[in-house]
């Protein structure tokens, strides 16, 4: 079951955000296994916001711990709050 992540941070920005990017997927042309679309912007009241799809929690899961934490622990980032959902609909064209 595919599942829609809603990353968002009131602490975050744009280089805070590349600089864990860079860092959690070092190549974008191998991007994580499971990872079906991943786009990020800034949020209307400030911070930071990262919307991703997912083949499963499991795939997300295993992505969060092993290459997004590392790299927050790394730069000393603030902590952000995830939200999962069930994908029910999608349209990629």
């Amino acid at each position: 079951m595919a599942i829609l992540v809603h990353n968002q941070g009131a602490d975050w920005n744009e280089q805070l955000y590349r600089a864990t990017f860079d860092r959690a997927i070092p190549d974008p042309q191998n991007p994580p296994a499971g990872l079906i679309a991943h786009v990020a912007g800034p949020r209307e009241q400030g911070g930071w916001q990262v919307v991703d799809v997912w083949e499963s929690e499991e795939k997300f899961r295993a992505f969060l711990e092993g290459a997004v934490y590392p790299a927050v622990k790394e730069l000393g980032a603030p902590p952000f709050d995830t939200t999962v959902t069930e994908v029910r609909n999608s349209l990629i064209p």
